[in-house]
């Protein structure tokens, strides 16, 4: 940075020497004066040369910062081209790798293609000797089934006709069952209603007696109550007599 301009006394001072230099006249005051500002100037000189060297110094540096910086940053680019290169090398293999790959796996799907196929044909030749197979079975079997259906049926006619007449057999016992069942019902039910009977007269006789009983309490009540009036009076008669002294309390 450049100086600032200076404005003191001994600028001005060093301005009025260089007037009077050509004087021959001149005071102490001057001379001191002059001393201090030829110091000053020399004082003046040297910062001038200090700045400008800081000031080279500082542009050395920034020249050397800026080497670094551009040094570092073709280091970074030349970093950064091998790693590209060698992540381009390393895509090649993969891709190769790949490429293999699915070469290897478009083979197996070929072949399990042809195995398929071969597969398919075999299953559709078995597939057919069953179906003739099947066919033949089901003939028997339709066969076999008509057979039984024959025999079944005859069966039921059979059947049918046995339960025909066990039915008929079955209801004639039934009739006498039921005769003997109605015999029954009506003699348990005169029974049931002599039953009926004797259990309502022997409650009407303990409802009788019950009415007798509580007669004779009844009776016994009002005998117990008359007595007890009859010994309250008495008591209130003696009461008002005057007891003598070798009466009992």
């Amino acid at each position: 940075p450049s100086a600032a301009p200076v404005s003191s006394q001994y600028l001005g001072r060093l301005k009025v020497l260089e007037d009077k230099r050509v004087q021959k006249n001149s005071t102490e005051f001057d001379k001191a004066d002059s001393l201090r500002a030829a110091v000053f100037q020399n004082w003046l000189d040297k910062k001038r040369v200090l700045l400008l060297e800081l000031k080279r110094i500082e542009k050395k540096k920034a020249e050397n910062l800026r080497n670094d910086t551009e040094k570092k940053e073709a280091v970074k680019r030349e970093e950064a081209i091998a790693s590209f290169e060698a992540w381009k090398k390393k895509k090649g293999r993969e891709a190769k790798k790949l490429s293999e790959k699915k070469k290897l796996e478009e083979l197996k799907k070929k072949k399990a293609a042809e195995q398929n196929e071969e597969k398919t044909e075999a299953a559709q030749k078995a597939f057919e000797k069953w179906k003739e197979r099947k066919v033949e079975y089901l003939r028997e079997q339709s066969r076999k089934e008509k057979q039984s259906e024959r025999i079944r049926k005859k069966k039921e006619e059979e059947l049918v006709a046995e339960k025909k007449r066990d039915s008929m057999s079955a209801v004639e016992k039934w009739n006498e069952k039921k005769e003997e069942y109605i015999k029954q019902k009506k003699v348990e039910k005169i029974l049931e209603r002599r039953k009926q009977e004797i259990q309502q007269a022997e409650k009407e006789e303990k409802n009788k007696k019950a009415m007798e009983e509580y007669e004779r309490w009844l009776e016994k009540k009002e005998r117990r109550e008359q007595l007890e009036k009859k010994q309250k009076k008495l008591q209130a008669v003696r009461g008002d007599e005057v007891p003598s002294p070798w009466s009992p309390p």
